[in-house]
């Protein structure tokens, strides 16, 4: 049986498609900018520090490439920055802008309003479905691959993807809630952080199944059972932070007398 990795398949870049998907992520990104700048803007910096750090969360694409198998045309018309021996659209960070940044920042804005476990989920598959037509666009227009056999590929998409990054942008939007409030003046640059931290946080928690199983060139069926095995962690993070971090946050509103937040194990223990 042949458990070698492949290597990455060298195609012709489909220039025209490269073109009008850079465009596309230009024109998202730019709505969001427009909206901080309109709308947003009053309520301080936050949007606008998430899309930064979005953006900056794509320089990490690279090293995903190379976890999880995926790869762009080398060859291309739009401006590249090569890393892992990968070549990486330039739209590649304005889209994480977007998507790690400005997605982050509308599910804050919809916790700030209802902090529920119902709402998480909700928007944990809002987001699922917005990463499946988003990275799944650039599969089916030529100018992304999924390539090493992987499993649950439906339409150039892998399924278990969509387990990565609906759990980052919720994770993200779950620290917003506690930190943006609390964050002042310079102090609020921190929130560049958010983006990369999360998605770190569920590429390895997430993500570590499946690419060790990609990257040990298993059979099929043990693909499989990573595959699952990702998608468990992510929906086991979210039931976690969907149980507990409303619950914590409904507690830190609530007014305290000294007696009461003398002793808060009593509340950590009714939280757990």
């Amino acid at each position: 049986m042949d458990h070698t990795i492949p290597d990455m398949p060298i195609r012709e870049a489909p220039q025209g498609a490269l073109i009008a998907y850079t465009v596309l992520m230009v024109l998202i990104t730019l709505g969001f900018l427009i909206w901080w700048a309109l709308s947003e803007r009053k309520r301080g910096p936050a949007l606008l520090l998430f899309l930064i750090g979005g953006a900056l969360s794509g320089l990490m694409e690279p090293w995903l490439d190379n976890v999880v198998l995926v790869g762009y045309p080398p060859d291309q018309i739009t401006p590249v920055f090569v890393a892992f021996e990968r070549a990486v659209p330039i739209f590649v960070p304005i889209g994480y802008a977007w998507f790690c940044g400005g997605l982050l920042y509308v599910l804050y804005r919809a916790f700030s309003t209802e902090f529920t476990a119902r709402r998480i989920w909700a928007l944990y598959g809002i987001v699922a479905v917005i990463d499946f037509i988003a990275i799944g666009l650039s599969a089916w227009i030529g100018v992304l691959e999924f390539f090493g056999d992987p499993p649950m590929k439906i339409a150039g998409f892998v399924v278990w993807w969509a387990a990565i990054d609906a759990l980052q942008v919720v994770l993200g939007a779950t620290l917003a809630v506690f930190l943006v409030p609390a964050l002042r003046g310079a102090k609020q640059l921190w929130l560049i952080l958010i983006p990369s931290v999360v998605l770190g946080a569920a590429a390895g928690i997430v993500g570590w199944p499946i690419s060790t199983a990609l990257n040990s060139g298993w059979p099929m069926w043990a693909k499989y059972i990573c595959a699952l095995a990702s998608i468990g962690f992510s929906l086991a993070c979210t039931h976690f932070v969907a149980q507990s971090a409303p619950r914590i946050a409904d507690y830190l509103r609530r007014p305290h007398s000294p007696e009461t937040s003398a002793s808060p194990r009593t509340e950590q223990a009714r939280i757990g």
